[in-house]
């Protein structure tokens, strides 16, 4: 109870308000004795003066008197007792209802002679070692007056006079006083429940209201009494007020937090916000992805190795760093920079971009350029040198002349060949490929492409045949850059294929796709070249080279464009010196992206 407002409000209303009520009955039963006493006493003693005065005038019938006054006294509870010297009752009378009592025990021999000496003397309280079933009239409280009794000038005993607290006394004031107390204990400990627990509902109205806060319910709100204009009112519009602004503040962090949180999902860059410890606190998709790479390796949300490096060189320099992070086979760019609050480091901040494709574009770029210009250096060159020996009539004779000119018009047709495949492969590249198929039969295209490079096979000592399959389907296919792809595989593997050697094309029917196969019995790609073959110019430093080919090495990449935008897909197997073969494989009708 005494966590509870309730409880020590109420317990304390009923503290003081019991403290009160005791020390006012304290004071009360005081006050009532010694004004109930004071009161009876000086009645006694005005009463036993005026007998005593009457006893004292001469010519007066005492005896009658004392008779008329007993029965007159008796009438306002008041007792007369008249004793001798030594105690006992004298002839002198007594009240009527006074029974027989040892009166020497009521007002002992001591007090008895103060009276005879002159005194008077006055006793309140019981009367000690008297049975109450015995002696009745004294199981009260006794207020008990005795004056010497003079006769004729001379003392011969004591008028004594006492009431008992029969009535509506000095004892029943003080129980009334306590019974009055308790009831009042009893009324304060209700009104103090009643006012305790309407002052503090409020505030357990708010208690509750708070409670739900922490748990998130920023929408509650506690009632207002307005009737009441007072501070517990204040407190709740007060309350109320901050609920709302809390509960506003709350959903723009939350709005704020939320558009945050997409900004860095959608972000193509992985960011990572590291504590001054070295724990990560905050991470999108793409850092996660990155922070995979080292699963198992690193406890949770601990950095790896290179991210812990670079963290160590920002916080002991206090500035931004960037470095390249690989693993894997690829390339990230990380800048790491401080974060601050209030002039204090409270951690760093990581952006992270993968720049694998970047720089093996970069790589792609440099390369493309040094190919062009090694392709172009060796046919200007020629041109060059020949044009330069046909002006300075070196050739003497018209054969030699027209032999000059046939290297430079090879060149310079070869120059031409390397450009238009160069233009070709960049529109392919850039999306620009429109294919637009029609029906044709499978065999007759095969048969059309062996047909075209007999001449040549036959010029190179080279067997080229066809392996047509059972029960070829009619294909819906882009005739022309279908053809192109057979050409170039084709024209490739002739080139590459010694004399006395083969080239086989392959085609067939299976799982709803048709499968064709270019392949050759020449020395074959090196294991190490094959996921290269369909680069732009290609050239593996072994068996394949353009210098004994003739070629630009821009046909198998154009083909894999072409078969790509058939929804297809071409492969490559091969084993040095045990040739290769090369597989395309394409739907059998093809969907264009008008349907």
């Amino acid at each position: 109870m005494w966590r509870s407002v309730v409880g020590k409000l109420w317990i304390t209303i009923i503290i003081l308000v019991t403290l009160v009520l005791i020390l006012l009955n304290l004071f009360l039963n005081e006050q009532v004795e010694k004004t109930y006493v004071r009161d009876q006493k000086k009645s006694l003693e005005q009463l036993a003066a005026e007998i005593q005065k009457k006893f004292n005038q001469p010519g007066q019938d005492q005896i009658q008197y004392l008779n008329n006054v007993l029965q007159v006294s008796e009438l306002f509870h008041t007792y007369i007792v008249t004793l001798d010297s030594s105690g006992s009752v004298s002839n002198y009378g007594v009240s009527p209802h006074v029974p027989n009592v040892p009166w020497q025990e009521v007002l002992s021999q001591k007090d008895l002679n103060r009276v005879i000496k002159g005194e008077t003397v006055f006793i309140k309280g019981k009367v000690q070692d008297r049975d109450p079933n015995q002696f009745p009239f004294l199981k009260n409280d006794v207020l008990l007056v005795a004056v010497p009794h003079i006769v004729g000038g001379k003392t011969v005993g004591a008028i004594v006079l006492y009431q008992t607290q029969e009535q509506l006394s000095e004892t029943d004031i003080k129980r009334w006083i306590f019974y009055s107390s308790l009831i009042g204990i009893t009324l304060t400990t209700i009104f103090a429940f009643f006012l305790s627990t309407r002052i503090t509902l409020p505030l357990i109205q708010m208690k509750k209201a708070v409670e739900k806060m922490a748990r998130g319910e920023f929408s509650i709100r506690v009632p207002v009494r307005y009737h009441e204009q007072d501070e517990i009112a204040d407190l709740s519009m007060t309350f109320n007020r901050m609920a709302a602004q809390l509960e506003d503040s709350i959903h723009q962090l939350s709005q704020e937090k939320e558009q945050l949180a997409s900004i860095l999902k959608s972000m193509s860059d992985g960011v990572l916000t590291i504590s001054k410890y070295g724990k990560i606190v905050l991470s999108n998709p793409v850092a996660d992805q990155f922070l995979s790479l080292w699963e198992g390796e690193t406890q949770k949300n601990t950095l790896p190795p290179p991210l812990q490096d670079l963290f160590n060189k920002v916080t002991d320099d206090q500035k931004e760093y960037t470095g390249d992070i690989s693993e894997n086979g690829r390339t990230w760019v990380v800048v790491m920079s401080l974060l601050y609050t209030e002039n204090q480091v409270r951690g760093v901040v990581a952006v992270l971009r993968d720049v694998t494709e970047e720089r093996r574009l970069d790589k792609m770029r440099k390369d493309f350029v040094a190919n062009v210009s090694h392709e172009l250096r060796t046919p200007l060159q020629m041109l060059q040198g020949y044009s330069e020996a046909l002006m300075d009539d070196i050739a003497e004779t018209p054969e030699e002349r027209r032999e000059l000119a046939q290297v430079i018009n090879e060149e310079s047709q070869r120059m031409s060949r390397l450009v238009r495949e160069l233009l070709d492969l960049a529109r392919m590249e850039s999306g620009h490929i429109q294919i637009e198929p029609i029906e044709l039969p499978l065999n007759e295209l095969v048969l059309r492409v062996i047909r075209k490079f007999q001449g040549l096979a036959r010029e190179r000592q080279v067997q080229l045949c066809a392996d047509l399959g059972d029960s070829l389907p009619m294909v819906y296919w882009d005739e022309d850059k279908i053809e192109q792809v057979l050409t170039n595989l084709v024209d490739n593997a002739i080139r590459h294929t010694p004399s006395q050697g083969s080239v086989t094309v392959h085609a067939y029917f299976q799982n709803k796709k048709v499968y064709l196969e270019i392949e050759d019995t020449g020395s074959g790609i090196p294991e190490e070249d094959l996921p290269f073959v369909f680069e732009r110019f290609y050239k593996a430093d072994k068996a394949r080279t353009r210098g004994q080919s003739g070629g630009t090495g821009l046909g198998l990449s154009i083909a894999r464009h072409l078969v790509n935008a058939h929804r297809g897909n071409i492969t490559v197997k091969s084993q040095l010196g045990k040739g290769a073969t090369f597989r395309v494989e394409l739907p059998v009708r093809v969907k264009t992206e008008m349907g």
